[in-house]
């Protein structure tokens, strides 16, 4: 345990989970332990496998022959003891990297740290950062999860299988409970990945049972009596040890072993009552008073039971060797055996039916009041004490959806009754955003169904916030995940006007959902202002760096609309830098939506190669991280960069694997939408038509609908279908989105537009009004290297530009808008690349620059820069040794290429074009 402690021994930090050192411990060896050596060697050579599962029942020694094995191992040893609470992704990730760094410290912080605080929701975030953290460790650590029957969760054992199939070399697993995990066994075993060690390995040989009997009672007992119960338990180690105990101070050993026979649960109900009858009647009465307790402390048995001996009486019971296991090295914290308990239990139903509720409602008052939320909430389920569950359940609900805890919060709600939860219209409310994060989507609109309008919290009722706000939350999330940007800012503006900053979590995420929902609406003037102070937000400017990342993603995602590249790429390094080292970049929090955004700004750019790298590492750490709709994104960007580069087979695949993402859940209708634009685009520029056409029809977009940007998209694709089939229409409709996109300052969907613009011109014979709209574009384009808005509409673009660039017209059009010459050149390169040259191949030697008429010879730049020195035609005649009329023809040459009248006019337009200092 870590952090100060109580006079009771119980850390005083709020907000911590205080019994998890008792999980992380290696079960110590009692007094007496009969040392089983097979058993180890057989472990510690099972344990050069990859995975090594201990399976059997209850009762099998299997947690001591695991940390006899751990204490002499010579190898790191992480031990993790589950238990149900470990049924929450988050924590069970959480719980796994705190046993790891007891082997290798620092290496919790590490995980959680890079892997975005354990938040999302296929939790294989965390697997890809532990597997980076021990990718280049030498030494082995083993980690042993044992207890692993109480998981039941579908996401720990997708996660872990996960674990296994990129386990890195320094790290071993080892898996025991009751019965076979839920992972690919069958796989492993046939790879000789698996080593497996089941009940008849682990019972005990008669030599065994001989020096546990002996070790237990302290005397040498006849062979046969030995082999009798051997044989009669099977080699069961509970047995044999309750045998033990109840031979304990008796002569007649014959007797008794011929007067037990039969199943393991018949022996351990007699040897129960044997051994319990056996105790003094303080020491029988506190074994049944404690059991209803999953852990036990002297303070917590004290509370219980209403007494102060505690402490003395759990040491007498651990020297007694009656089924207690101490959990730490000090004594303070200590659990039954999993059977004992169980039957002890069932004892005191049976004997004092009137005392469990009490003992439970004493327990978990004592962990209520100790902030330990699990355990208080188990006890007063248990006895159906659902009023005081539920104002626990309120209290903590903050804390664990802060902690991203909602798979342990849906769990709680989920054993509340209807009736309950209809009358507290904030646990309701709570309960539906707790599924909607937990993944249960399917259930949010019925628990929201019963939360009546205007109810609000109750007189003293603890809980998030004001239940309406609550439900506007809620509403906006759900609004994002569909692409409703103007329903997600409503919900929100409503929630934000009945919140405060105290309503913390609310406050953040009503916030950035409002944000978020601005910015899928293209507003993103109204967006900056609340991203700025979300990025001063008391939780993003904590230590859990996931709010932070989360903010600074969409501020990159705006920058991106805003068509701000410089700015987005910042950001998005940014976000790669902060949370990492340079040499593993690619295993941080939101990297994935990093390298996604980072992809499609590089295509943007026509940085083709990096764009592909980024593309596939996004695809990668999407899938990985669980983010379906960035995943779909990256592959849309792999799929235009393939065309690009004419893979067009290769495109189909990205996007055939984008479509049946899409078709999936988790990803928003723009996404989802994205990749059927994308084919339609892509069967435009290879003039399938037909296809184009089966797309309008399906999507049925029209000329005349109002614009919005979340569809921007689709609409642009219909302009281009229409440019070449019905200008006039097509000019109407661009008209339109161009206000929209003005208004809202987005650069990048203005240049787009313009280009389309000026090819309808161009196609209505309008070549003086195509100009001026491309000069715009390219001027607007050059500031952050737009590129590929260009290049992807081809010939007919070319052609555009080429008539622009030639001669002195864009000179003349320019007017306050100049269009620098280094971006005319990179633009002309990406043609020349792209296969549609705006300028003519040069001939050998010749120099080719935008806003030449036709590229200049060697010859003809020498005289160019003896021009610009002022010499007269015969002294460069002298120079070059050549004829004065051979310079005349040279300088008339020199003249038309560069659209100029005389000399001066020559060398000033040179120097323009760059092709002078």
């Amino acid at each position: 345990m870590t952090g100060s402690r109580g006079a009771d021994g119980v850390g005083t930090g709020a907000d911590r989970d205080l019994l998890l050192a008792t999980k992380l411990h290696v079960p110590s060896l009692r007094d007496g332990f009969v040392a089983r050596p097979r058993l180890s060697a057989w472990l510690t050579a099972a344990v050069r496998r990859e995975l090594v599962v201990v399976a059997a029942p209850a009762g099998f020694g299997k947690s001591s022959a695991m940390a006899e094995w751990a204490v002499g191992a010579g190898t790191p040893v992480a031990w993790l003891s589950l238990d149900e609470a470990d049924n929450d992704p988050v924590r069970f990730w959480r719980h796994v990297a705190a046993a790891l760094d007891v082997a290798r410290p620092g290496l919790a912080a590490a995980v959680v740290a890079r892997s975005g605080g354990l938040s999302t929701p296929s939790y294989h975030a965390a697997v890809a950062a532990l597997v980076n953290e021990l990718a280049e460790s030498a030494e082995t650590v083993v980690l042993v999860l044992d207890d692993y029957h109480v998981v039941d969760s579908a996401p720990v054992h997708a996660s872990l299988t996960y674990l296994l199939e990129h386990l890195p070399p320094a790290l071993r697993l080892v898996v025991a409970g009751r019965a076979d995990p839920p992972l690919p066994l069958a796989r492993m075993r046939a790879r000789g990945r698996l080593a497996e060690l089941r009940a008849e390995d682990l019972r005990f040989t008669e030599a065994e049972s001989a020096a546990l009997l002996g070790a237990a009672t302290a005397r040498s007992l006849p062979q046969e009596a030995t082999a009798a119960l051997a044989a009669r338990t099977e080699g069961w180690a509970a047995g044999l040890q309750l045998a033990a105990l109840s031979l304990s101070g008796r002569a007649d050993v014959e007797l008794f072993v011929t007067e037990f026979s039969g199943s393991n649960r018949f022996v351990l109900d007699y040897l129960t009552e044997e051994v319990l009858d056996g105790q003094p009647g303080a020491v029988r009465q506190f074994l049944l008073e404690t059991s209803v307790l999953e852990r036990l402390s002297g303070p917590l048995c004290d509370a219980v039971r209403g007494r102060d001996d505690s402490q003395q009486l759990l040491e007498q019971v651990e020297q007694a060797n009656l089924f207690l296991h101490p959990l730490d090295d000090s004594r303070r914290w200590w659990r039954y055996h999993h059977l004992f308990a169980d039957l002890l239990r069932a004892r005191l139903a049976r004997e004092q039916p009137d005392r469990v509720a009490e003992l439970h409602r004493a327990a978990g008052d004592w962990y209520a009041r100790h902030r330990l939320a699990d355990q208080a909430v188990h006890h007063l389920l248990a006895i159906g004490d659902h009023e005081r569950a539920a104002d626990i359940v309120g209290e903590h609900a903050q804390t664990r959806l802060r902690r991203r805890e909602a798979a342990t919060l849906y769990r709680w709600f989920a054993a509340l009754p209807d009736e309950l939860l209809r009358a507290r219209p904030q646990l309701r409310a709570t309960k539906a955003l707790a599924a909607l994060v937990s993944g249960h989507v399917e259930e949010v609109e019925p628990v929201l169904a019963g939360v009546g309008r205007g109810q609000d919290t109750g007189p003293g009722e603890p809980g998030l916030g004001p239940v309406p706000a609550v439900v506007a939350l809620v509403r906006a999330e759900l609004a994002l995940r569909t692409g409703s940007g103007a329903a997600a800012v409503r919900h929100a503006r409503d929630g934000l006007a009945l919140v405060g900053r105290t309503d913390g979590y609310l406050d953040y995420f009503l916030r950035y959902d409002l944000a978020a929902g601005l910015v899928l609406e293209g507003a993103v003037d109204a967006a900056e202002p609340l991203l700025h102070e979300l990025a001063a937000h008391p939780w993003a400017v904590g230590a859990d760096p996931f709010f932070a990342a989360r903010t600074l993603s969409l501020t990159g995602w705006m920058r991106t609309v805003q068509g701000r590249l410089d700015d987005a790429v910042r950001i998005y390094r940014t976000t790669l830098d902060t949370w990492g080292r340079p040499a593993d970049r690619t295993h941080l929090p939101d990297a994935g939506v990093a390298h996604a955004r980072l992809a499609h700004i590089s295509y943007l750019r026509d940085e083709l190669d990096a764009a592909a790298e980024h593309a596939e590492t996004a695809v990668d750490l999407c899938r990985r991280l669980g983010l379906p709709r960035w995943q779909v994104t990256a592959l849309v960007t792999a799929a235009r960069v393939r065309h690009a580069r004419g893979d067009h087979e290769g495109a189909t695949e990205a996007l055939d694997e984008a479509g049946r993402l899409a078709a999936g859940s988790g990803v928003a209708a723009p996404i989802a939408t994205s990749v059927g634009v994308e084919r339609a685009r892509i069967a435009l520029a290879r003039g399938r038509i037909g296809e184009v056409e089966d797309w309008v029809r399906t999507r049925c977009p029209t000329p005349d609908d109002e614009p919005h940007h979340s569809r921007e998209a689709e609409y642009l694709l219909l302009a281009r279908l229409l440019v070449g089939r019905d200008p006039r229409q097509a000019a109407r409709l661009l008209a339109r989105w161009y206000d929209l996109a003005a208004a809202q300052h987005r650069t990048g969907s203005i240049i787009e537009v313009r280009v389309l613009q000026a090819l309808t011109r161009a196609e209505l014979d309008d070549p003086s009004g195509a100009a001026p709209l491309l000069v715009e574009a390219l001027a607007l384009a050059a500031e952050h290297r737009h590129l590929r808005v260009f290049v992807d509409e081809g010939a007919a673009l070319a052609a555009l530009l080429r008539d622009l660039l030639v001669g002195r017209r864009l000179e003349r059009l320019e007017g306050g808008r100049a269009v620098p010459r280094a971006f005319l050149s990179t633009l002309s390169a990406a043609f020349d690349r792209s296969g549609d040259p705006l300028l003519p191949t040069a001939r050998r030697g010749a120099v080719a620059v935008p806003g030449l008429v036709e590229p200049l010879t060697a010859r003809e730049t020498e005289i160019l820069t003896l021009l610009a020195d002022g010499r007269p035609n015969r002294a460069i005649a002298e120079d070059l040794v050549i004829s004065v009329d051979t310079v005349k023809r040279h300088v008339t040459h020199v003249l038309d290429k560069l659209a100029a009248t005389n000399r001066t006019e020559a060398v000033a337009r040179a120097r323009l074009l760059g092709l002078l200092s």
